[in-house]
């Protein structure tokens, strides 16, 4: 699919899915502008991309990317966060606040700030996470905010149209996420949770870019969610 002409706003640009994204994005031939939380983390862009650095976390740095960034016709939202992980009794309550903090109210915000400035015949891609409907143990605070993202673009596709609202929900995917395990540990992880996957192996960043990349060019699709987690949605 192509994105010939298009202006794409990704946001986490800099690592993981979201460096994918871009480097999918400038593939299908957009111009793409990308976030990262400081001027030191955009070297890490792919060329070709314009880099911005933002705070999605802080109102005045949203504020100030909704001012700077001209006409958007794709927006992709991609920022990492800190993830309220653990059982329901143990997870803090200032943990999963962090999260939502984080994560639901930094994707709220920049909605808020580049929406004028979207196309009409544009796009909103979040990134959720498959925790959002898996009932996965352990996994309570992740449901929360990702769930809470999915159920607010389905009502903003219907709000906000001609303008589409999707999001795509990865599973576990080889990123930097996973950078702070020892080698063993994360090996193993990602070997057992692809041993349960009817796909049969974990997912790849470039896989979970490769449906943002659809769900932006694609002009009938709105309100969807992209379960791209190798099958692990499935009942099994």
């Amino acid at each position: 699919m192509t994105l010939m002409t298009s202006h794409v706003l990704i946001v986490g640009g800099t690592k993981g899915i979201g460096r994918a994204s871009v480097a999918a994005a400038l593939a299908a031939g957009a111009r793409v502008t990308a976030t990262g939380r400081s001027a030191e983390s955009l070297r890490a862009l792919p060329d070709g991309a314009e880099g911005v650095a933002l705070d999605f976390t802080d109102p005045v740095s949203v504020t100030a990317l909704g001012s700077r960034v001209g006409p958007v016709d794709h927006l992709v939202l991609s920022a990492s966060h800190a993830p309220a992980w653990g059982g329901f009794a143990e997870v803090s309550e200032e943990a999963l606040r962090a999260a939502f903090e984080a994560k639901f109210w930094g994707y709220w915000r920049v909605i808020r700030a580049v929406a004028p400035k979207l196309s009409a015949t544009g796009s909103v891609t979040l990134v959720t996470g498959a925790a959002a409907r898996a009932a996965l143990p352990g996994t309570s605070g992740l449901a929360a905010v990702n769930g809470a993202l999915e159920a607010m673009a389905k009502v903003l596709a219907a709000e906000l149209a001609p303008r589409r609202f999707n999001t795509v929900s990865p599973g576990m995917t080889a990123t930097e996420a996973y950078d702070g395990l020892p080698d063993a540990a994360r090996d193993g992880m990602f070997a057992a949770a692809a041993a349960k996957l009817p796909a049969g192996r974990i997912g790849a960043a470039d896989d979970i870019a490769a449906a943002i990349v659809m769900a932006m060019a694609n002009p009938f699709l709105t309100g969807a969610t992209l379960d791209v987690d190798g099958g692990a949605h499935l009942a099994r």
